[in-house]
């Protein structure tokens, strides 16, 4: 019989994951709950006798009573509370991510080597049963073509009263930071270390994201996509896919089996657990990976940020321009010039030229030859045309904005129109009076 006493947990912050830590403590004989923090002191109420009650993490740090504490607290409190417990050289286990900075995470990764402590993040779907069956049934590299993961959910349903998640300023932003950070996770516990090379973030409220497309590489050029969603209409999806160059496919579903609402979390999180005590007493083989995470994080935000387009969002309303003069020739020497605009405004009042074409003109400069004229349009109230608008007609879709050329400027733009074949007015059976309606914005 072991006489080794169990480790000495304090938890500081008794939010909506909170539980899933209070199970795995107490279902694991070589830890025991010995405190807990919160400034809400209802929170405080039901716990053991043995187990002290604080409402200052400070005077909890200063009681002795712990060996370790569990970090469950919003995004933004996590690297001053963190460093708290480090300097006062006590191991901790704090709930992803890490820090909403990376040079607070560096700073915490500095602190623990100083004060000898251990800095370990609650990653839980590393633990994830099909997660690990993933990982140790995947081929060679050189057989994966690539690989698709979704973390996907209504975030309402899982935040209970913890209304922090949907506040920027606390959460640091939305699905990238919170979700993201466990499907990154997962993915380079199957993959090995990611590099991200592109981030598009969505459906933006009060600065908070609710979708995201990630896409990264791993280290051996494998393209690697990750779909973040906060709005799933019903249920949730999170899952990694891989696709095998020979055809076939291979898939961890991380829910699968799990039937009840968040039942898979049990399992995870006694993981956590037993892998945190497991380094607190032997040590790591490799770095803490909360840090890394933190960096991919910043990274995506750095990248998404500051792109024009958001996805699911509208950026601006159709606007409607009616043919006032038709054209019916087409060229294929026309030498029209691809400007270097990506959008040109439009007075009330003002009469521009259609133009289609074939050509596919994408870097300023690019000559546009092959075209078809569909004639003079008036754009009745004042607008924003800008390349990838969608161009309709009365019989639906005609184009895409491809651009502008100024060969008539300031008399009017060519507004040059991508198709399928080069159209003028006569293929188009377009009259004048005919409104054509130009809308974009929304991806």
């Amino acid at each position: 019989m072991s006489t080794v006493r169990p480790m000495r947990i304090g938890m500081i912050g008794l939010g909506v994951i909170a539980p899933f830590f209070y199970r795995a403590v107490d279902d694991d004989p070589s830890l025991t709950l010995t405190a807990v923090c919160d400034l809400d002191t209802a929170k405080l109420d039901g716990f053991a006798p043995g187990v002290a009650t604080f409402t200052d993490h400070r005077e909890l740090l200063a009681s002795g009573l712990v060996d370790g504490v569990v970090v469950t607290l919003p995004n933004h409190a996590h690297a001053p509370v963190v460093a708290d417990v480090l300097r006062a050289g006590i191991h901790v286990c704090c709930e992803k991510p890490l820090t909403v900075a990376s040079s607070d995470a560096r700073e915490l990764t500095a602190l623990a080597e100083e004060y000898g402590a251990t800095l370990f993040t609650a990653f839980h779907r590393r633990y994830n049963s099909h997660v690990r069956r993933l990982a140790a049934e995947l081929p060679d590299p050189a057989g994966i073509e690539r690989v698709t993961s979704r973390y996907q959910e209504r975030i309402e349903e899982h935040t209970g009263s913890d209304r922090w998640y949907l506040d920027i300023d606390r959460c640091g932003g939305g699905c990238i930071i919170d979700n993201g950070p466990n499907a990154l996770d997962a993915l380079e516990t199957v993959l090995g270390p990611l590099t991200l090379l592109d981030a598009t973030i969505g459906d933006v409220r009060a600065g908070v994201e609710f979708c995201a497309t990630l896409e990264l590489a791993t280290a051996d050029g494998i393209p690697v996509g990750v779909d973040l969603d906060w709005a799933l209409e019903t249920g949730e999806r999170k899952d990694i896919t891989v696709h095998l160059k020979d055809g076939r496919v291979l898939h961890a579903d991380m829910l699968d089996g799990y039937t009840a609402f968040k039942s898979s979390l049990d399992h995870e999180y006694a993981g956590i657990m037993a892998d945190f005590f497991e380094t607190v007493r032997g040590g790591r083989d490799e770095p803490d990976r909360g840090p890394h995470i933190v960096d991919l994080v910043e990274e995506a935000y750095a990248v998404g940020r500051t792109k024009e387009s958001r996805m699911r969002m509208a950026a601006k309303e159709p606007v409607t321009a009616r043919m006032v003069k038709l054209l019916f020739h087409r060229r294929t020497d026309r030498g029209m010039t691809l400007s270097p605009w990506q959008s040109r405004c439009v007075r009330a009042g003002d009469v521009h030229e259609l133009v289609t074409t074939t050509d596919r003109p994408a870097t300023p400069g690019d000559r546009v030859d092959r075209v078809g004229f569909l004639g003079f349009a008036e754009f009745p109230v004042g607008a924003v045309i800008e390349r990838g608008d969608r161009v309709h007609g009365p019989d639906g879709l005609i184009g895409v904005v491809a651009g502008f050329d100024e060969s008539h400027a300031p008399n009017h733009y060519n507004i040059l129109v991508d198709t399928d074949r080069v159209v003028s007015a006569e293929d188009l059976d377009l009259r004048t009076t005919d409104r054509l309606t130009f809308s974009g914005g929304t991806q």
